[in-house]
C-alpha cells in the first residue's frame, strides 16, 4: 500500500481543503504517515504574498533533496491547471521538483491522476472517488477530521470582489456557495461527532447564498448553524467577511445566537478613503465606522479583528497617517497586517512607478503595529482577574505530571494554563491571571482544577 503526507501552508480554507484530501486519499488506498516516510507529498500551497509561494517552494526544494524518490503533488492557490508534466502546461512544471498539480476542485480526480506515476498500486475498486472537477463534487467530499472539537466547514468558494492586489478571484475562481441543506447536513454530523466549535469559511462569507439561486442569506445560514446548540454546538465562527456585504440582519442573527462567539474579523484593508478606492474596495472609512458601531451596540462584548496592508502603490504619508488615526480611533484588538506584496496578474502588480521601498514599507509596518498595540493589549488588561471559558487546542507535558494547556476564549484571547492532564477539546473555565503581550496565563478555579486534578495556584507561565 503506497502512502502520502500532506503539508499545508495558508490559511483555514487551506487546512479545510486539505481535510478533504487526505479523505480521497485514503479512499484511494493510500496510508497517512509522517513526510519523510511519504511515497506521495501533497503540498497544499497560499498565494496570497510572495513569502507564502517562495515558502512553498522552499519547503518542496529541501524535501526533494532530501527524498529523491518521493512523488510531489502541488495543489491549493498556486495552482491554475490540473495535470502532470506530459498533461498541463501550469508554469509550476518549470519548477523540477513538482510532479503533479490539481486545483482543488479537482480532489475527487486526484487517485485517477496518480496512476500513471504509481504503476504498481491497484486503483480498481476506487472509481466511486474519481469526480468530474467539479467545485460541488468537491463540497461532497465528508472531511478527514483531526480536531473534532474544532472543525471548519466550508460554504462557499472563490470571490467576485476583484481587490486590485488579490489573487484569489484568479485561484479560487468566482463565488460559488453550496446548498444550505448540504452545510446544515455537514454541521450536524460533526456536531453529532464531538464538534464543539464550527468556523464557517469562505473567500467572502457574507455574500453566501442558498446555491446559485436567489438572495444573500448568510444571516439565515447562522441562524440555522445556531439551532445545533440543542445538540451540543457551543460555539460558531466565521472568516472571512467582506464589509460590503455586512448588512443589519447579519448583525441581528449574531445578536440572537445562543452559539456566538463575541468576536468579529471583519477586514478593512485601509484607513484611507483614497488608498480603498485604489483597491477597489467598494467602500468607504465611514461605512466601515457605521457597520463597527452597529455591532458594538447590539453586541458590547465584541472583540474586533481586521486586516490591514501597509505600503500599497501610492501610499503616502498622510494616507498612512490616516490609517494611524483610523485604528486609534477603532482600537482594534487584532490586526493582520501584512506589508504590501505584488502579486503577479492584478492590477496593484503593474503599480511600478508608485511602489514603496521596503525600508519605508517595514518602517510603516512597526509604527502602526504600535497603534494597534497600544489598544489591544489595554483591552486585554481589563479581563485579567475575569474567569473566562477557554476552548483547549493544544497540550503539552510540564513535568511533575501536569500539562500546559492552552486554548482560546470566546473572544479569541489566548490562554495558557495548567491542569492535571491534557484537555485538548474540552471548554474549561479559566481565571486570567496575567497577561504577557496578545497572552494570557491563568489558573482553573478551585471546583475546574479538582475535576481535572490540577493545582488551584500556578506561577505565571512563559509563554
Amino acid at each position: 500500500m503506497p502512502n502520502y503526507a500532506i503539508r499545508t501552508f495558508g490559511c483555514q480554507m487551506n487546512h479545510s481543503d486539505s481535510e478533504r484530501v487526505a479523505r480521497m486519499m485514503e479512499k484511494a488506498g493510500f496510508k497517512a504517515v509522517e513526510e519523510d516516510q511519504a511515497d506521495l507529498l501533497i503540498v497544499n500551497t497560499c498565494s496570497v504574498r510572495q513569502k507564502a509561494e517562495d515558502k512553498a517552494y522552499g519547503f518542496m526544494t529541501k524535501h526533494k533533496r532530501a527524498n529523491k524518490d518521493v512523488k510531489i503533488a502541488i495543489t491549493g492557490c498556486m495552482v491554475r491547471q490540473t495535470g502532470d508534466r506530459e498533461t498541463s502546461r501550469d508554469p509550476l512544471f518549470s519548477f523540477d521538483s513538482v510532479d503533479i498539480a490539481f486545483r482543488i476542485e479537482d480532489t475527487a480526480r486526484m487517485p485517477k491522476l496518480l496512476e500513471r506515476h504509481f504503476t504498481d498500486h491497484d486503483f480498481s475498486g476506487f472509481e466511486e472517488a474519481f469526480g468530474d472537477g467539479s467545485i460541488e463534487n468537491y463540497f461532497n467530499i465528508v472531511p478527514k477530521v483531526e480536531n473534532k472539537a474544532q472543525v471548519f466547514v466550508p460554504i462557499m468558494q472563490g470571490c467576485d470582489k476583484f481587490c486590485t492586489y488579490c489573487i484569489v478571484p484568479f485561484t479560487r475562481g468566482r463565488e460559488i456557495s453550496r446548498p444550505m441543506a448540504d452545510v446544515l447536513e455537514e454541521c450536524r454530523v460533526l456536531v453529532e461527532a464531538g464538534a464543539k466549535e464550527i468556523t464557517l469559511l469562505g473567500q467572502n462569507v457574507n455574500s453566501y447564498k442558498d446555491g446559485e439561486k436567489g438572495e444573500k442569506c448568510f444571516a439565515k445560514l447562522l441562524l440555522e448553524v445556531d439551532k445545533l446548540y440543542e445538540k451540543g454546538l457551543s460555539r460558531t465562527r466565521f472568516t472571512s467577511a467582506h464589509p460590503q456585504d455586512f448588512t443589519d440582519d447579519v448583525i441581528e442573527a449574531l445578536a440572537n445566537m445562543k452559539t456566538r462567539c463575541p468576536y468579529i474579523h471583519l477586514p478593512v484593508q485601509h484607513g484611507s478613503n483614497q488608498t480603498l478606492r485604489a483597491m477597489n474596495r467598494n467602500y468607504t472609512i465611514e461605512k466601515y465606522n457605521d457597520i463597527i458601531a452597529k455591532i458594538r451596540k447590539a453586541m458590547p462584548d465584541t472583540t474586533l479583528a481586521t486586516d490591514i496592508i501597509v505600503g500599497f502603490p501610492g501610499e503616502t504619508e498622510a494616507q498612512f497617517q490616516e490609517l494611524c488615526d483610523f485604528a486609534d480611533t477603532l482600537k482594534l484588538d487584532f490586526s493582520y497586517t501584512a506589508i504590501f506584496s505584488p502579486r503577479r496578474h492584478t492590477p496593484a502588480a503593474r503599480m511600478e512607478k508608485d511602489f514603496i521601498e521596503m525600508d519605508e514599507k517595514k518602517s510603516r509596518f512597526h509604527r502602526f503595529d504600535e497603534v494597534v498595540k497600544k489598544h489591544a493589549f489595554a483591552r486585554r488588561a481589563v479581563f485579567v482577574g475575569k474567569e473566562a471559558e477557554v476552548l483547549v487546542e493544544k497540550s503539552e507535558p510540564a513535568g511533575n505530571g501536569l500539562y500546559r494547556n492552552a486554548g482560546r476564549t470566546r473572544e479569541f484571547f489566548e490562554v495558557w494554563f495548567l491542569a492535571g492532564r491534557s484537555l485538548i477539546g474540552k471548554e474549561v473555565k479559566v481565571t486570567l491571571e496575567e497577561q504577557k503581550g496578545y497572552v494570557f496565563s491563568g489558573t482553573m478555579p478551585e471546583v475546574e482544577a479538582e475535576r481535572f486534578k490540577a493545582p488551584a495556584k500556578l506561577k505565571v507561565l512563559s509563554v
